[in-house]
């Protein structure tokens, strides 16, 4: 049974796609380094497309430049008016997803699973995914990258 948990994590690592992705502009690589971040499903590089109702997954790995009892962590719609932030993940629990407290200079990897709601609107959109120190906002992990959502 363990030999196929394990066969399946490495299935879905191999399945997931390394989507373009840039940093935040409140960020540089000063602050937080993004080493890969791999989408599932992500087909399309410039835009993964994902239909609405299904489940997707994200894997972040990055290697902060600043240590950090508590995290935490959202996901946004980058608009030109703003950052809109998706309720099911605003000012969540980044401890929940990763390992805590982060270490200076330490490798370490997020994993989120969740199911695109049926509610969310159809077009694409550039999604910003943030993860900060709780206590000094300003020490954060932030990246881009566009997404397509549809019926």
């Amino acid at each position: 049974m363990k030999t196929l948990l394990v066969l399946a994590a490495v299935l879905v690592c191999v399945l997931a796609e390394v989507p373009l992705y840039n940093l935040c502009d409140e960020t540089s690589s000063n602050i937080c380094e993004i080493n890969e971040v791999r989408i599932n499903p992500c087909k399309d590089k410039k835009a993964c497309r994902f239909k609405k109702g299904s489940p997707a997954s994200i894997s972040i790995d990055f290697t902060p430049k600043f240590s950090a009892s508590k995290l935490k962590t959202g996901l946004f719609w980058a608009s030109d008016g703003g950052d809109v932030p998706f309720l099911e993940l605003k000012d969540a629990d980044g401890c929940q997803l990763t390992s805590c407290p982060v270490e200076a200079g330490k490798k370490q990897e997020l994993n989120y699973n969740l199911r695109l709601s049926k509610k969310l609107p159809s077009g694409k959109f550039t999604f910003k995914w943030k993860l900060f120190n709780e206590e000094n906002p300003e020490q954060l992990c932030c990246f881009k990258t566009d997404v397509v959502l549809r019926k």
